[in-house]
């Protein structure tokens, strides 16, 4: 009898363990619509970051083991290149030391063509790992931006892939 009540003892224990240690928001893996018909469906795992990073209306922050990830979508006229190159000045005032790689294409959404870039500096408010992804469509531009202390970036690039894959754009 000592046995089963210290067996039930234990199980309670652990699913009281298990509650205190999962996401508050049990329902941020469906689909989210962040304006405009932008709908982003989270990857296993990743949740919401908003108390941490407010992206505000027509955005989305997610966080998954310290690295935080956020959708921006906005109205925008201009080409991929003139998004990325103002989405990477804007960053420049908060870094100390910025260095970007050139900028590669990348297909959000299966099929709408973007651009990514990794860049690394100093900075008090960014890890030392960032991504920026850019696509502009249809008199939108989509943001993803991705921050992380060293060496977690990578660990999470399949989940990334996989928001920007299932990405819902309208055309």
């Amino acid at each position: 009898m000592i046995l089963v009540a210290v067996m039930f003892g234990w199980m309670i224990l652990v699913f009281i363990l298990a509650a205190a240690v999962a996401p508050l928001d049990a329902n941020i893996e469906v689909p989210v619509d962040i304006g405009k018909g932008v709908i982003v469906t989270p990857a296993d795992g990743w949740y919401s970051a908003e108390k941490v990073w407010d992206v505000g209306s027509g955005g989305l922050s997610l966080q998954k083991s310290g690295v935080y990830v956020a959708f921006v979508v906005e109205d925008y006229s201009g080409s991929n290149d003139e998004l990325l190159s103002e989405q990477l000045a804007a960053l420049e005032e908060d870094f100390q030391s910025l260095r970007i790689l050139p900028a590669g294409p990348i297909l959000v959404a299966r099929d709408v063509p973007g651009l990514v870039a990794l860049f690394s500096g100093t900075s008090k408010y960014w890890g030392s790992e960032n991504e920026l992804v850019v696509a502009t469509t249809g008199g939108m531009g989509v943001v993803m931006l991705a921050t992380a202390s060293k060496g977690q970036l990578d660990q999470v690039q399949g989940d990334i892939k996989t928001m920007l894959d299932t990405l819902v754009v309208p055309r």
